[in-house]
């Protein structure tokens, strides 16, 4: 797949739909200030930039719905991630002074599994609205094929993301320019073309 034909149409789509999606950006980062709405809020932004990318006209009354009917689905991949996060996240720091080769060696691999960890979760939603069988482990089976069959992309994708949200983090701008809605159609359009490709 061509990341940059990804990234071409996610531009477009997020362009093309702007204010809205500039709303639901502002929404659900003031949804994850309250962090109990935080997982929830994550999977209405999916919910609502694939209708976007369907060309489905949507109005906040339906991401409000739609928060209500995802509020457990998005805290069972919220709880999921929390652990897994945290767990590594300890580790980092725990063992962040220890010296030595092989804990070297250990901050490097608990690095490069956060950073898969963040990429196949960035695929989680998408495939999750894609698929009949909306379970935590099949959506996770299916995010891990996506690495499997196109490991360029899921890898260029992943860093495009962690750029613009670090990017979003320290200056603020991205996110006030509506980033994370864009975050969201990258990974929507990727898994689109992965389907067709497939289909």
């Amino acid at each position: 797949m061509n990341v940059w034909k990804i990234f071409r149409r996610s531009i477009f789509l997020w362009w093309y739909e702007w204010p809205s999606l500039l709303l639901l950006g502002y929404g659900w980062a003031l949804a994850q200030l309250l962090i109990v709405t935080g997982p929830p809020a994550t999977a209405v932004l999916f919910v609502m930039c694939s209708r976007s990318t369907a060309g489905t006209y949507w109005h906040i009354g339906d991401a409000w719905r739609e928060f209500k009917s995802l509020f457990w689905a998005g805290w069972i991949w919220g709880g999921i991630n929390l652990l897994v996060i945290g767990i590594i996240l300890v580790n980092l720091l725990y063992f962040a002074s220890a010296s030595g080769g092989i804990w070297l060696v250990l901050r490097l691999v608990w690095l490069l599994s956060l950073f898969v960890w963040l990429g196949l979760n960035g695929l989680y939603w998408p495939f999750w609205l894609a698929q009949e069988n909306q379970s935590w482990r099949q959506t996770m089976q299916n995010c891990g094929r996506f690495w499997l069959l196109h490991p360029l992309t899921a890898l260029s994708l992943t860093l495009i993301v962690l750029v613009i949200g670090v990017a979003s983090v320290l200056t603020m701008l991205p996110l006030l320019l509506g980033s994370i809605p864009l975050l969201a159609l990258l990974w929507l359009v990727a898994v689109e073309k992965s389907l067709n490709l497939q289909s």
